[in-house]
């Protein structure tokens, strides 16, 4: 890629990019982006399911030697994007401040396209570990919990269609760039379940059975709920097996942990 290929960015892809910060214009556009050259760098690595529509850079002759990955960006891209993105664009450090959601703006902003949904053939699930999320609303707590099921192999997540949005920005910069090797499926839980008969359900409850002292299966949906209300009544009810996390000291705890602390709790258990 040569720097003179690099343009600046017009204003009205300037005013698509800072758009896509609210919700609708990312369901209208079907694109999302990503800030920071980590995050960049390893959706391009571990999310080819999200084909790359735009760089945006404010110190681009850097950026280009020093990363290979971000160099190599338009060899990643499909070919069709080519002709009708500006894929390579420079702006100024004050016009980075205006397209940004971070409060101290980074080098590189990268606008990717959403993966397709499309319809879903969701039985008969091969068995592993899946983790179930169920009205989830923390930005925060959603892209943590992406980033611990990179850690811990857990390939695919379905969540409620009341979960946080996946794109959300802060989402994407919880995952710390574990999001293109997490699949994230927005589906009907009860449905989802009732297609897969033969993989247990186990539901972390704030009371249940010890997780530490409780054989776990090797294949389930883990499901773990709301911040404020836990699981909803209709996922609780098809729950097969019961789990807590006891605290310490059973007279001085808090009243519950934060729930992506206790879904890494939780799959550091069935990985053990």
């Amino acid at each position: 890629m040569q720097l003179s290929e690099i343009n600046p960015l017009s204003k009205v892809k300037s005013q698509l990019v800072a758009s896509l910060s609210q919700k609708k214009m990312r369901t209208r556009y079907g694109l999302f982006t990503v800030e920071g050259r980590k995050g960049v760098e390893d959706l391009l690595r571990y999310g080819s399911q999200y084909p790359l529509e735009m760089l945006v850079m404010s110190n681009p002759d850097e950026l280009v030697v020093q990363s290979d990955a971000i160099a190599g960006c338009i060899e990643l891209a499909e070919p069709s994007l080519r002709q009708t993105t500006p894929l390579i664009a420079s702006v100024t450090d004050s016009e980075m401040k205006k397209l940004t959601s971070l409060s101290t703006p980074s080098e590189v902003i990268g606008v990717f396209r959403m993966q397709d949904e499309g319809k879903r053939d969701l039985r008969c699930l091969p068995p592993e570990l899946y983790l179930i999320l169920d009205g989830v609303q923390d930005p925060g707590n959603m892209g943590t919990i992406i980033r611990t099921c990179h850690w811990f192999g857990i390939r695919r997540i379905f969540a409620s269609t009341d979960t946080v949005d996946l794109y959300n920005p802060k989402t994407i910069q919880s995952t710390m760039g574990s999001l293109g090797a997490v699949e994230v499926v927005y589906t009907d839980l009860c449905r989802l379940i009732d297609d897969n008969p033969d993989i247990p359900v186990v539901g972390l409850l704030l009371e249940g059975e010890s997780i530490y002292a409780t054989p776990l299966p090797e294949t389930a949906f883990i499901a773990m709920g709301n911040e404020g209300k836990g699981l909803s009544r209709p996922v609780r009810e098809r729950i097969s097996l019961g789990l807590t996390i006891p605290p310490y000291d059973s007279g001085h705890h808090p009243e519950s942990l934060n729930v992506a602390i206790a879904t890494a709790i939780t799959l550091s258990q069935f990985r053990k």
